[in-house]
C-alpha cells in the first residue's frame, strides 16, 4: 500500500463527533514552496465566493474536498429543534467537505462564505491523487496534520465536561489564535462576523450563556467590542480559564 493510499485510509477512519469532516488550524501551506502551490493550482484552480454565498448545502452529493485559501467559511447544520448549530469556522489552510475521504455520499452540513470574500480549491479524488503525484510533500504534510487532529479531538471531547464559561472561553481563544491579529503581547484584534448564538453553538452552550459570559468578560476588559469587531485579552482569558477550572475542583 502506498503512502497516499494509507493516508486516504487513515482519513476515512477519523470522523468528527458531529459526522462533519473538517481539518482546521493546519497551516499546511507553510510546508510548501511557491512552485508546489502553483502545481496544486494547476490541478484544481481556485474559485472565489462572496459573503453569504453557499459552497454547498446539507444533503447535496459529496465527492469534493475543499481547501480554503483565503477568507472564512462557516459549517453548520439544522439542530433537532430546528435552530442552526454551528459546527466550526474554517479559515485559510483549512480543509472541509464530505468526499472520497469519508464514507459519506452526501454532504452533512451547510457551508457558507462568512467573510466578504473567500477563495477555495475544490478537489476530487482523482485530482487529489494527481496532486500527491506532482507534489509528494502534500501526503506527508496531511499525515502529520491528521496525527495532530486526533490529539485535538481528544482534548475537545474532554472539554465538554467543563463549566459552560470555560467552554466558551476556549472557543473564543481558539477563534482568536486562529483568526486574530496580535497587536501587543497577549492582545488581539479579531474581525469575525459571528453572532452570540453562533459562538454559543460552537461551545455547545445556550445563547443566554454566551451573552452572559461575553458581558462578564467585557466588564473585566477581557473581550471588548461587538459582533464582528473584537479586542481580545487572550492572556487574561487563559488565566480566567485556570481560575474557573480550579473553582470547579473545590
Amino acid at each position: 500500500m502506498t503512502l497516499t493510499q494509507r493516508l486516504l485510509s487513515l482519513m476515512r477512519l477519523r470522523p468528527t463527533p458531529t459526522g462533519v469532516w473538517h481539518l482546521t488550524g493546519t497551516r499546511w501551506s507553510a510546508g510548501l514552496t511557491d512552485e508546489d502551490m502553483q502545481q496544486i493550482g494547476a490541478v484544481c484552480p481556485p474559485r472565489p465566493y462572496r459573503k453569504g454565498e453557499r459552497i454547498y448545502r446539507a444533503g447535496e452529493p459529496g465527492g469534493t474536498l475543499h481547501i480554503l485559501l483565503d477568507g472564512h467559511v462557516k459549517l453548520s447544520r439544522t439542530g433537532m429543534l430546528g435552530g442552526e448549530r454551528v459546527i466550526t469556522v474554517c479559515g485559510p489552510d483549512d480543509f472541509f467537505g464530505e468526499s472520497f475521504l469519508t464514507e459519506m455520499t452526501t454532504t452533512q452540513a451547510d457551508a457558507m462564505c462568512l467573510s466578504d470574500r473567500a477563495l477555495i480549491c475544490p478537489i476530487t479524488r482523482e485530482q487529489f491523487l494527481e496532486i500527491t503525484r506532482r507534489v509528494p510533500t502534500v501526503a506527508v504534510l496531511l499525515a502529520s496534520i491528521l496525527a495532530t487532529r486526533v490529539h485535538d479531538l481528544q482534548t475537545r471531547l474532554e472539554s465538554l465536561s467543563q463549566p459552560v464559561q470555560v467552554r466558551l472561553a476556549h472557543v473564543m481563544l481558539d477563534l482568536t489564535y486562529r483568526f486574530g491579529n496580535e497587536t501587543e503581547a497577549g492582545h488581539y484584534d479579531l474581525h469575525l462576523d459571528l453572532r452570540h448564538e453562533e459562538i454559543a453553538s460552537l461551545a455547545h452552550a445556550s445563547r443566554v450563556s454566551a451573552t452572559q459570559a461575553i458581558s462578564a468578560w467585557r466588564a473585566k476588559k477581557l473581550v471588548l467590542g461587538t459582533r464582528g469587531q473584537y479586542r481580545v485579552n487572550a492572556s487574561g482569558l487563559e488565566r480566567l480559564i485556570e481560575e474557573l477550572q480550579l473553582d470547579a475542583l473545590r
